[in-house]
Parts: C-alpha cells; structure tokens; sequence
C-alpha cells in the first residue's frame, strides 16, 4: 500500500480503539453501518427514478412518432400539446436529479465526519484521491452527466414545438 493512502485511510490511533471494550464504539460502527445502507438505498431510489424518466420520455417520444407516421386526426394539436407535457417532465427529472445530488452531497458530509471518529477513513481517502472534485480528470460529478439527459429532452420537445407551430398563422396574426 502507498505510505500515502496508507496515512490516509489510518488517521487515527487504532491502537486505542481495538482495546476498547466501550459498547459505545460498537454503537457508532452499527449506526455508521445503517447509515451506509440508506445511502446506497438512496442511490438505487435515485437509478430507478432516472429509469422512470427516461422510459417515460422515450414513450412520449415513441407515441408522436407514431401519430407522425399514423396521420392521426388532430394530429396537429397533439403535436402542440404532448411537447409541453414532456417539457413539464423534463423539467420534474432535472429538478429531481438536482435535489438527489444536494442529498448525497449532505450524505458524504455526515459519513466524512463520522469517519473523523472512527479508525479508519475509506470514503475520505477517496475523495482524496478523486482530486475532491476539482480536478475533472481525476474525477466528474454523475449528476453533471445525468442533467445533461432530461435537458436534452427539453430541447427536443421545444425543437418539436417549433417545427409544429402553425408559422404561416402566426405570422400573418402578427403583420396584420
């Protein structure tokens, strides 16, 4: 093992809490265990959502393809009404992906300290070695990528929108 990460990982006096008897410890490392369970729980809530969207966007996406192909009666107005739903969608996604990121930024704060107090430091010393999340090479956010996604969408709706919008109407409601 590296001298560094070695120092890393073994910050405190492990000594001392191996020869502790405290139950106290043993409550802490149980909690701390618990902790990291909601966490990855958290993460699973957060892939399945990210599911939810995307296959809810992509069926949005599927079904005005198949109106486009359908000529479907009243065609015109789905074309002007469905972008905005999807747009509402995207939006509801981004926001969520935005609060999931605040929660686990919270969650690695509570679990950093928590560390302070125990033997070992496996999460610190990642972040360490991540560069802490400001060095793009060592490290880039998954939430970054993940915004980029229901963003995407939106432009795409709004793109949709634009190419349905009766321009020849409009601009003459508007030279008038």
């Amino acid at each position: 093992m590296e001298p560094e990460i070695d120092n890393l990982l073994f910050t405190r006096n492990n000594d001392k809490i191996r020869e502790s008897k405290d139950p106290y410890v043993d409550y802490c490392l149980e909690q701390y265990r618990i902790y990291l369970h909601v966490f990855n729980s958290t993460n699973e809530r957060r892939q399945k959502s990210n599911e939810f969207f995307l296959g809810l966007n992509t069926a949005i996406i599927g079904i005005l393809g198949y109106v486009e192909t359908k000529s479907l009666p009243n065609s015109n107005m789905i074309f002007l009404l469905v972008p905005f739903v999807g747009i509402s969608i995207a939006y509801c996604w981004y926001k969520i992906i935005k609060s999931y990121r605040q929660l686990n930024k919270a969650k690695f704060q509570v679990i950093h300290t928590v560390e302070q107090k125990l033997p070992i430091t496996l999460f610190e010393t990642e972040w360490h070695l991540l560069g802490k999340g400001k060095d793009r090479k060592k490290y880039n956010p998954l939430s970054e990528t993940e915004k980029l996604i229901p963003l995407t969408f939106i432009l795409l709706y709004v793109v949709i929108l634009a190419v349905s919008l009766p321009w020849d109407s409009i601009l003459g409601f508007l030279t008038k």
